[in-house]
């Protein structure tokens, strides 16, 4: 009976949970923060750490610098993609400029407006800096 219970109660978390089909799952690559593989090697979104990623562009279009943002995660308690405590300033750069995050986890538009809003606090263009 439990084994029951258990079932429907997977079937309705993979039912809520944001997948990407087969050929997105291979083409996505690397996995960044805010998704998950599993087993069968599906990229799916987590929606506790989705909602981190969340959090650092609503930031960003709020006008918020890197360091606002590193604070505020540290204020939270909420730890890096690498299990620290402190967020470096260049992971949430990258965050911000990481396009894998559209559509599923965050929209262009979002996207574009938080990228614009941290480029105008820039001290330098990363483009022409590479």
């Amino acid at each position: 009976m439990k084994e029951i219970i258990k079932n429907k109660e997977t079937e309705r978390e993979e039912k809520e949970m944001i997948k990407l089909d087969l050929i997105q799952s291979r083409l996505f690559g690397r996995v960044c923060y805010g998704y998950e593989r599993d087993e069968q090697g599906f990229v799916y979104v987590n929606p506790e750490k989705a909602e981190v990623v969340k959090l650092i562009f609503h930031m960003a279009m709020s006008n918020c610098s890197l360091q606002d943002i590193q604070a505020e995660l540290m204020r939270q308690g909420i730890k890096s993609p690498s299990g620290k405590e402190k967020w470096t300033r260049d992971v949430i750069d990258k965050t911000i400029n990481n396009k894998k995050y559209v559509p599923f986890i965050i929209s262009f538009e979002d996207y574009l407006m938080a990228r614009g809003e941290k480029e105008l606090r820039c001290r330098y263009d990363r483009e022409l800096s590479m």
